[in-house]
């Protein structure tokens, strides 16, 4: 890994939160904190993300384990949508 000389390590707030997968919340530090745009904090918060291979890891993981909750709740809504639609059905013809 090289070092980008445009950016310095992020200051110890943003840092926090990205410990905690709060990646939006720690651009917008970033922004009120140092006064810069949203695509300056974006890189500084990607460039500090590619510094360090295991919170890049863990940003992932809890990112897929998210994705996955939501892909069950959302197929159990389905299922229950689908239900109610058959039972609904199935009443008409009776």
């Amino acid at each position: 890994m090289r070092a980008d000389p445009r950016f310095k390590p992020l200051p110890p707030e943003p840092v926090t939160l990205l410990n905690e997968s709060r990646k939006i919340e720690a651009i917008k530090v970033l922004r009120e904190t140092n006064g810069i745009g949203l695509k300056e904090a974006k890189d500084w918060i990607d460039w500090h993300i590619a510094q360090d291979p295991m919170l890049r890891v863990q940003l992932e993981t809890r990112a897929r384990a998210q994705r996955r909750r939501f892909f069950l709740w959302f197929l159990l809504v389905d299922a229950l949508v689908a239900a109610g639609i058959i039972f609904y059905l199935m009443q008409g013809t009776a």
